[in-house]
């Protein structure tokens, strides 16, 4: 019987840009501190819209990059560090919201699915080039919309229409200009790190 393994360079050119550091359990806490950090840094960039609960954010931004650079696993659970100091009563949530009781406590939980959808893409070299990181930001960055809307509809009585008036339609030009930032900068940053 015979196993088949990866060699080493394969398996070496398959890594997200945060393997380059790992491999010890202090790296490992390291990294997933830092990347919790840059969702609470991401996230408090925010400009708050009158018309909806939802603020315009770079906190899909933080994490489709958490998921990118870290991978789905480290991404994960950066993202649930961050939410969980934000249910704590932490203020890393944009504006005032603290806890889970607001409106746009969905789109958090929305980070969930962008780091991991973005962490599995990078993971199997997605972030390499254009052409395959384009659509892997777009899924991951567009995935918010699943809870997010899942949660702000009920949450505030909203129609469906409605939800998709004041949770969706006003964020989708900001998300073409995260993902298109994404699509330019993880190429680089893979060719740079390589």
């Amino acid at each position: 019987m015979t196993t088949l393994t990866a060699s080493p360079v394969a398996v070496r050119e398959n890594r997200v840009l945060a393997d380059r550091l790992g491999g010890t359990l202090v790296r490992e806490i390291a990294l997933i501190a830092a990347g919790t950090l840059a969702m609470i840094v991401l996230a408090r960039i925010s400009v708050p819209l009158p018309f909806t609960p939802v603020p315009v954010s770079l906190g899909t931004l933080g994490a489709l990059s958490v998921g990118t650079t870290l991978g789905a696993r480290r991404g994960l659970v950066s993202v649930g560090a961050y939410a969980l100091l934000g249910i704590a009563g932490a203020p890393v949530f944009t504006g005032t919201n603290v806890g889970w009781a607001f409106a746009s406590f969905g789109y958090i939980l929305g980070y969930f699915l962008t780091a991991a959808i973005a962490g599995l893409a990078a993971q199997r070299g997605a972030d390499r080039r254009v052409l395959t990181m384009a659509p892997a930001a777009l899924v991951s960055l567009f995935s918010v919309y699943i809870l997010g809307l899942a949660w702000m509809i009920p949450f505030t009585h909203m129609t469906f229409a409605q939800g998709l008036a004041k949770g969706f339609v006003p964020f989708i030009i900001g998300d073409l200009v995260k993902a298109a930032v994404a699509t330019g900068l993880f190429p680089v940053l893979r060719s740079i790190f390589r």
